[in-house]
C-alpha cells in the first residue's frame, strides 16, 4: 500500500482537520490575487486592525506562521517564507497595488506595532523597503491625469497655431476699424 493511501486511510485529530480547513481558506483567499503583502503585527490594538480591514476590503488576515508556510508552499512562493517572523498579517491585495500600499505604509508610520515584513507584487518578491517605493508612486487616477495631459500638449498647441491667422486678422481688422472711427 502506497504512503499517500496509508495517509487518507490515518484518521486525523481534530486539530489537524480545523489546520487543514484554514490553509485551504487561505489558498483560495490567495489564488485571487497577484500582489501579497506580509506584515508583523504586534501590540496594535483590534479596533485599528478592522479600521484597517475596512480600507482593504476586508482583506487582511492574522494567521499562524506555520500555515501560512504551508500555504506559501503550496503556492510555490517559497520567497515569502523569510518575511514571516512573531505574530504576523497577510493582505491579498486585488485591484490598484498602489493605493493598498499607501494604505499600509500610512498604517505603518501610525502604528509601531505594524512592521510591513515583504510580499510579492505580480509574482515578484518584494521587501519592505520596495513596497514603501511603491507606496510614494502617484495613484492610478494620478497617473492617467498626467498621460491625459500629455497627450493632450500636442493637439493643444496646433489648435494655437491654427488660430493664430484668424486671431492676427481680426487684431489687424479691428485696428483699421479703429483707425476709421478715430477723427482726423
Amino acid at each position: 500500500m502506497s504512503a499517500v493511501a496509508e495517509a487518507v486511510k490515518k484518521p486525523q485529530r481534530l486539530g489537524q482537520k480545523v489546520r487543514a480547513v484554514w490553509v485551504r481558506d487561505l489558498n483560495s483567499f490567495l489564488s485571487k490575487v497577484d500582489t501579497v503583502v506580509v506584515a508583523k503585527v504586534e501590540k496594535v490594538p483590534t479596533r485599528d486592525l478592522n479600521r484597517l480591514r475596512q480600507a482593504l476590503n476586508g482583506s487582511l488576515y492574522v494567521v499562524k506562521n506555520s500555515l501560512c508556510r504551508i500555504a506559501f508552499r503550496e503556492k510555490g512562493w517559497t520567497d515569502l517564507e523569510k518575511s514571516l517572523e512573531g505574530t504576523c498579517a497577510v493582505s491579498p491585495i486585488e485591484g490598484d497595488p498602489v493605493a493598498a500600499a499607501k494604505l499600509l505604509v500610512q498604517f505603518a508610520k501610525e502604528h509601531e506595532g505594524f512592521v510591513l515584513r515583504g510580499g510579492l507584487l505580480t509574482g515578484q518578491a518584494m521587501d519592505a523597503k520596495e513596497f514603501k517605493a511603491l507606496a510614494a508612486l502617484p495613484s492610478r487616477q494620478a497617473l492617467l491625469s498626467q498621460l491625459a495631459g500629455v497627450l493632450q500638449a500636442p493637439l493643444r498647441g496646433l489648435a494655437f497655431v491654427m488660430n493664430a491667422p484668424i486671431q492676427g486678422l481680426a487684431i489687424a481688422l479691428a485696428a483699421v476699424a479703429k483707425k476709421k472711427d478715430k477723427p482726423s
